[in-house]
């Protein structure tokens, strides 16, 4: 199985205020790619996309709406006779792309999720990454002062033993470690133990997006 670690989804805010996607591979060869969405007919990014360049370079279609392009390699800048490196790098990057998107939008539709996250306030209809989850809780708790991460700490006090590990996996996807470590405590995985169901699939999901 590819350790997850090799790849990761990111996102930034483009200085037109353009929200832009990337799927990183962390180990030799590195590289950066855009994850960009097209017109399925012109085959020219959306609107919402922003400036990006589909047409120099490297440029990977994932399906109609979707393609790799922007490609930085970190490591070594392949040529025009190393097409058959590039290609192969860039669909294991779609594969990643899309397993690593699958977790999330399955773990963001579990019940234990969707009612753990309603529970606390905090709105995750519009993700649709771990980053982008993780950058909607940052900003949330930053927004009320810490308040959000109070509410998470009140709710573990009073769920079922069950739905304790669903908010530690919650804490850990938007890289609040500590906090769920001091929640989960050392009896966390006697309590993992007895998860089951889509609660366990939350915190299974959840801790593999680490």
């Amino acid at each position: 199985m590819t350790d997850p670690k090799e790849w990761q989804i990111g996102s930034t805010l483009a200085d037109d205020g353009t929200r832009r996607e990337y799927i990183v591979h962390l180990v030799p060869p590195r590289f950066t790619a855009r994850v960009v969405r097209v017109d399925p007919f012109e085959q020219q990014p959306i609107e919402t996309e922003g400036e990006a360049d589909v047409v120099n370079g490297f440029v990977y279609q994932i399906d109609r709406r979707t393609l790799l392009c922007e490609i930085e390699w970190t490591d070594k800048m392949p040529d025009a006779d190393e097409r058959d490196f590039a290609a192969h790098w860039l669909g294991e990057a779609d594969r990643a792309w899309d397993r690593l998107r699958w977790h999330f939008l399955r773990w963001k539709a579990l019940s234990p999720v969707q009612d753990m996250a309603s529970r606390i306030d905090l709105d995750i209809s519009g993700c649709r990454s771990w980053s982008d989850y993780t950058e909607a809780f940052c900003s949330e708790n930053d927004r009320s002062d810490g308040e959000l991460v109070k509410r998470v700490r009140h709710l573990a006090d009073v769920v079922s033993t069950g739905e304790v590990p669903v908010l530690v996996g919650m804490l850990h996807a938007a890289d609040y470690s500590r906090v769920a470590d001091e929640i989960g405590g050392d009896d966390i995985w006697r309590r993992l133990s007895r998860t089951c169901g889509e609660h366990a699939e939350a915190a299974a999901l959840a801790i593999m997006r680490q």
